[in-house]
This record gives structure tokens, sequence and C-alpha cells, in this order.
């Protein structure tokens, strides 16, 4: 009765060896792989797996050849008093090869979102840094602009009077018969800088940069250049974006500069816990962007100059942020509000125009 499955048997036994044999080789390869890069994950998990595989092909075929021995010395009672531990090594062996690969799966996962994260931080440092470079751009403009202002406006009144004496005198004074070229010369100067004042009030907004934009979008990279900065303080940085493109005309960079300086404001302001919802949407006479905190709120003295630079308050002075943001959409023909309350909150609602000619009107 036993020669006919003798075939079968020596085919198993063949077969069991030849699975040790092809762990161990597989086993060898894999740890060169790991030897290479121990830090790689991937050569980490097949370590781990034909660690387990091998301890499988040792398990079940020394099973299988420990079944045939006894059976052939006529020892059957022995291998089903013992057969039940064989199975249970082997489903040991079996949750083990399971465990290492569902591990392994997670851990492969948390690598890939790490390498998603180091991505966006990387990406957002970039647009970071363009968005500071624009900025010292736009304050050194706005500041050589600021200046040319002053200027003019300290030396306009002084050059107006000269030119109205010199005038008088040229036209009504003891000379005016016989004019002294020198009157004459100085008239032409006072001339000159009269010009050139003009030319300094005259300084005004460019919008040859001006072109469509979606203030979705724009917010939307402002909110994902800011999030790392709330989460870091356990703040819910929330936005609600309108379901269809909301275009207006206009400079993405500098709207981008200023929604990014409000959101900061309202992290710095916000303690851990709080919530910064940001909205956008339609309004009856433009496109709209909401930036709402439930933090502490800016005090009332404060709020009152909050437009203001360089305003010293009781709770201390303010800065250039504010000020340049209302100058930003302010050169978009949009208006700005703030609205606090204390230990309630800020309220920061931004309306831009959605047509070209809202920039050029009065």
């Amino acid at each position: 009765m036993l020669l006919p499955l003798l075939p079968i048997w020596i085919i198993d036994l063949l077969g069991a060896t030849a699975m040790i044999v092809l762990s161990i080789m597989c086993l060898r390869i894999v740890l060169r792989i790991y030897t290479r890069d121990p830090e790689d994950a991937l050569a980490s998990y097949l370590l781990w797996f034909f660690l387990g595989i091998l301890a499988f092909s040792f398990s079940r075929p020394l099973g299988h050849i420990l079944k045939y021995f006894l059976f052939f010395t006529g020892h059957q009672d022995v291998w089903i008093r013992i057969s039940p531990i064989s199975g249970s090594v082997n489903t040991m062996v079996f949750i083990m090869i399971a465990a290492t690969t569902m591990f392994f799966h997670r851990i492969q996962k948390t690598m890939s979102q790490m390498a998603r994260d180091r991505q966006r931080i990387e990406n957002t440092s970039r647009e970071l840094l363009k968005l500071n470079e624009d900025l010292e751009d736009i304050v050194s403009q706005r500041t050589m602009a600021e200046m040319a202002l002053r200027v003019a406006h300290e030396i306009r009144n002084p050059v107006m009077i000269i030119g109205g004496l010199i005038r008088h005198i040229l036209k009504e004074g003891p000379c005016s018969r016989n004019k002294d070229p020198r009157l004459q010369k100085i008239m032409d100067q006072a001339q000159k800088l009269e010009s050139l004042v003009s030319r300094f009030e005259d300084v005004r907004p460019v919008y040859k940069r001006f072109a469509p934009q979606d203030l979705n979008i724009l917010v939307k990279d402002s909110v994902d250049a800011v999030r790392i900065e709330a989460e870091n303080k356990n703040i819910r940085l929330r936005f609600r974006r309108f379901k269809s493109p909301l275009i207006f005309q206009g400079n993405g960079r500098l709207i981008k500069i200023a929604v990014i300086h409000l959101l900061r404001n309202a992290v710095d302001a916000c303690k851990r816990g709080c919530e910064i919802n940001v909205t956008t949407g339609l309004a009856q006479k433009g496109i709209l962007l909401k930036i709402e905190d439930n933090g502490p709120g800016i005090p009332e003295d404060v709020l009152k100059h909050i437009f203001e630079a360089f305003v010293r308050t009781e709770q201390g002075e303010t800065g250039l942020g504010i000020p340049y943001v209302r100058q930003i959409i302010e050169e978009h023909r949009g208006k700005i509000s703030i609205k606090s309350e204390k230990d309630k909150g800020t309220i920061v609602e931004i309306l831009l125009p959605t047509h070209v000619g809202a920039l050029h009107s009065s």
C-alpha cells in the first residue's frame, strides 16, 4: 500500500528541500540589498518578509520530513499527537509574515505622506521667498514714492511763494518798466521747481501689471502658505471656497501678500485651539473675502488707528503692515473693513470690484 505513494512522497521531500534552499538564496540577495541602503523601507520590508519565508520553509518541510520518518518507522500515533503543534507553528509563521506586510504597508504610507509634506514645505518656502522678494520691492517703491511726495509737500509752498513774489515784482514792482534780467532768471528757475513738484505730486499706482485673477486660487495659495504656522500653534485654519471662479482685474502677487499678512496677523493673535475661517463669495458690488477668527480681538484704542502707521497706543505702536494692506486693496479700487470685539474675535472683510472700469474711475 505504501509503494504507490512513494513517488508523491519523494516529490514532496524534494520540494521541501528545494524550498529551504531557495529561501536561503533569496535571503542572501535581500541581505546584499539591505546592506547597500539600511534606511530604505522597501529593503527592510524584504528582509523581514524573507526571514518569515525562511522560517516557514523550515517549519513546513521539517514537519513533512518528520511525518514521513514516523510513518516509515511505524510511529504514526506519534505524528497524530504532534501534528497540531506543527500546524500551529506554520500558522504562527503565516501570522508573522502577514503582520510584517501590514506593518511595512503602514510605514510606506507614512513615508509617502512625509515625502508629500516635505514637497509641500519646499513649495511653500519657494512661494514665501518669492512673496518676500515682491514685498521688499513693493516696500522699496512705496518708500521712494512717499519720500518724493513728502519732499514735494515740503518745497511746494516755498516755491509757490517765491514764484508769486517774483511775478508780483515783475508785474507791479518799481522795476516793471525796466525789468532786471536777474529777476527773470530767478523766475525761470522757480517755474522749473514748480514743474518738478508737479511731477512728484502726479505719482500714481501703475496698473499695467493688472490682469484677470481668480480670487479663489489666490486665497487658497495664501492659506496653504500659512497653514503650517497655524498647525504648529494647534489653530484650525479652514477655507470655504466659493463654488465658481471669482474673477477680478488685479495683481495676483500683491493680493497674496495682503491676504498672507492678514492671515499671519490672525495666527499670531489667536491662542491654541482657536479657529480661523476664510471664506470667498459674491457681494452686491463685487467679490468678497472674509477672514474671521475667535481669538482675543483687537483692543479698541488700537482698532481706531489700525490703518495708521506708527501710531502709539496704550497697547503699543501700530506698524506698517495693515496700512500697506489697505493701500494694496485701494490700488485695486477695493475696500477693506476690520471689526473686532474683545474675547470674541476679529472679522476682516475685503471687497474687490470685478470689472476694469472701476480701476480707473474716481
